[in-house]
C-alpha cells in the first residue's frame, strides 16, 4: 500500500528546488519529461518521493529521468493540478494510494488525485516514443536546420564583434556542462585524462560539482541560473550570458551578491558561448565533459532543435575533444592490474607472434 509522509518543497524550476530541498523531502516539480541531469541532483538529494504538476513523462521522445529515479527506490507521480505547488510548498503532505493529502490544522485535506509511475506505465510510453522516433526525429533536423540557417548570420556577426584577449593562447582547457552523466565523467576524465593545471571553465551549475570534486574552475559561464553563491564567490572569472535581444536575468544575481563579471552576447546555448570564448581566447584544444549531443537531451531541455549548437560544433572543429560517456569505458576497467595483465597478455602475444614470409616462418621476438 502506498503511504508517504513529508515536507512538500515546490519551485517551478528543478535546478532552484534543489538548492534548498532536503533528504527526505518530497519533492513537488513543475517539469515536463524529467531529464536525466534533473533525476541525477534528486538522487543525490535522497528526497523521499516526486510529485510532478506536468507530465514527467509525455511519451514524445525517449528518455529515462524516471527511471533513474524509480532505480533508486524514489517513487514518481503526477498530479493533473498546476495550482497545487505553491499550495504545499514547506507543508507536511502524505501520498496515500492514489491521492494527495494536505496536513493543515491536524486535519487531512484532499488535495488532487495522483497517477504513479509503474514499469508497465514506462514501458508502454516508451513504446509510444519508439514508434514515434522517425517522426520526431525528422522534426527535430528540419529545426535544427531551420535554427541554424537563422542564426548563422547573427552568430557571425556576434563572433566578428567579439574582442579576444588570447588569455588562453595555446592552452588546452576543458568545459564542463550539466548534461547526462556529466558528474561520472567529470570524476574518471580527472582521475586518468586530464592535468591538474589545466584551465576549467563551468557552465553554470556544473561549477558546484566541480567545487565538491575539489577544484576550482577558472571560469563561470552562463546566465548564472543554477549555480550557488558560493561558486560565484570563489574567485572564478565570471562572464554572464546574455541571450540574442541582450537579456541576462543571471546579472541580477551577481549584482546581488556585490560581485563583478563581465557580460557576453551570443546566440545559443551557455555551453555555445563557452566555447566560442574558449576558441576567441585562443584555446588549443577544448575538452567537453557533459555536452548536450543528441536528440533526446534537447528535447529534453525544452529545445525543438540543436542549431546554434551545431553551429559551434562546426566552427569548432577538431579543437574539440568530446568525453561526453566515458565512464562507461572506464567502469569496464575494474582495477590498475586488470589493465596491466590485459596489455601484458596483448604484449605476449604479439612477441610470439609468427608469421609467414615467403613461404618461411619468422619468429618475433619481444
Amino acid at each position: 500500500m502506498v503511504k508517504i509522509k513529508g515536507r512538500a518543497f515546490y519551485h517551478k524550476k528543478t535546478k532552484e528546488l534543489v538548492k534548498f530541498i532536503h533528504p527526505n523531502n518530497i519533492a513537488v516539480l513543475a517539469h515536463e519529461d524529467i531529464d536525466s541531469t534533473a533525476a541525477e541532483t534528486l538522487i543525490d538529494k535522497k528526497v523521499k518521493a516526486v510529485i510532478n504538476v506536468k507530465p514527467s513523462m509525455t511519451g514524445r521522445f525517449m528518455q529515462d529521468g524516471v527511471i533513474r529515479l524509480l532505480n533508486k527506490q524514489i517513487r514518481v507521480f503526477d498530479i493533473h493540478s498546476s495550482e497545487i505547488g505553491p499550495w504545499v510548498n514547506q507543508r507536511e503532505v502524505e501520498i496515500n494510494q492514489d491521492r494527495l493529502f494536505l496536513d493543515y490544522s491536524g486535519r487531512k485535506i484532499e488535495i488532487g488525485f495522483l497517477q504513479e509511475y509503474t514499469q508497465p506505465l514506462i514501458s508502454a510510453l516508451n513504446e509510444k516514443a519508439a514508434g514515434k522516433k522517425t517522426e520526431a526525429f525528422e522534426d527535430f533536423c528540419g529545426n535544427s536546420f531551420y535554427y541554424a540557417s537563422r542564426d548563422l548570420e547573427t552568430l557571425l556577426k556576434q563572433w566578428e564583434n567579439w574582442k579576444g584577449s588570447n588569455s588562453l593562447q595555446g592552452q588546452d582547457v576543458c568545459i564542463v556542462i550539466r548534461g547526462a552523466d556529466y558528474v561520472q565523467d567529470l570524476y574518471y576524465a580527472n582521475k586518468y585524462f586530464l592535468p591538474p593545471g589545466m584551465c576549467r571553465i563551468a557552465v553554470d551549475g556544473a561549477a558546484d560539482e566541480m567545487r565538491k570534486m575539489g577544484e576550482c574552475p577558472d571560469y563561470i559561464i552562463g546566465d548564472m541560473d543554477s549555480v550557488s553563491n558560493s561558486s560565484l564567490c570563489s574567485g572564478a572569472r565570471l562572464i554572464v550570458h546574455e541571450d540574442r535581444d541582450g537579456r541576462a536575468p543571471g546579472l541580477h544575481q551577481i549584482q546581488k551578491q556585490k560581485l563583478t563579471a563581465e557580460t557576453v552576447r551570443f546566440v545559443g546555448l551557455s555551453e555555445d558561448a563557452a566555447i566560442a570564448f574558449a576558441l576567441k581566447e585562443g584555446a588549443e584544444k577544448i575538452y567537453l565533459i557533459g555536452g548536450h549531443r543528441d536528440m533526446e537531451e534537447y528535447l529534453s531541455k525544452g529545445r525543438k532543435g540543436m542549431g546554434s549548437s551545431l553551429l559551434m560544433r562546426m566552427l569548432a572543429g577538431s579543437r574539440i575533444i568530446d568525453l561526453k560517456g566515458i565512464h562507461h569505458v572506464m567502469k569496464a576497467k575494474k582495477n590498475e592490474s586488470w589493465w596491466k595483465n590485459k596489455l601484458h597478455s596483448l604484449f605476449s602475444l604479439y612477441s610470439r607472434a609468427e608469421i609467414r614470409k615467403n613461404g618461411k616462418e619468422v619468429k618475433i621476438k619481444a
